[in-house]
């Protein structure tokens, strides 16, 4: 039995088996996968302007499955190119990220604010017709064949605005936890 539980394990783990040490209690598995950056590490500043690390680790905490599409979309009226994502298995977005909000206004104020292509424009630039566009400070977020529950998260998310900077006590307290050495906890008996 338990060796079936092992090789069952091994199937649907990629080969990544947790093991037993002495103690009883099960180990780390070996290989950890990295994360990617969030709003709370360095590479990722928290400046008040949208940043696509801030955007991807968002998006992924309000529920979704969410993940770049490796490519990005250039549109004539706007300035900077879109990153493309993957929302879902049907659902896709394309973001666009300003170096600041003016930036962005000057791009977006001219435009039909539900397509987001120029007035007047009966065809626009787009693979489809856009379910919903979302605009915050300096993203422009462009969701296609989207559900309703999916406009809604998204459209919440974003609406919140990008993550601002640290105040100094929580600067202050965020040092303080990088510094700690954490506990060992005691060995837990098995009833």
């Amino acid at each position: 039995m338990a060796v079936t539980g092992v090789l069952l394990l091994a199937a649907c783990g990629g080969g990544e088996v947790a093991t037993r040490d002495t103690t009883g209690m099960a180990a780390v598995p070996a290989v950890v996968a990295p994360r990617p950056a969030t709003p709370s590490d360095s590479a990722c500043p928290r400046d008040g302007a949208w940043k696509r690390c801030a955007l991807e680790d968002r998006v992924v905490k309000s529920g979704l499955a969410f993940k770049p599409a490796g490519d990005s979309l250039r549109v004539a009226y706007l300035r900077v190119p879109g990153v493309r994502y993957k929302i879902g298995r049907t659902a896709s977005m394309v973001a666009f990220f300003y170096r600041d909000s003016l930036a962005a206004a000057a791009d977006v104020t001219e435009l039909d604010r539900f397509r987001l292509t120029p007035r007047g424009d009966t065809i626009g630039a787009w693979p489809s017709v856009p379910s919903e566009v979302i605009w915050s400070g300096n993203l422009v977020a462009v969701l296609f064949d989207a559900s309703g529950t999916q406009r809604e998260r998204i459209r919440l998310t974003i609406a919140a605005g990008a993550p601002q900077p640290l105040s100094e006590e929580a600067k202050a307290a965020q040092a303080k936890a990088a510094q700690a050495v954490p506990q060992a906890l005691p060995p837990l008996p098995a009833r």
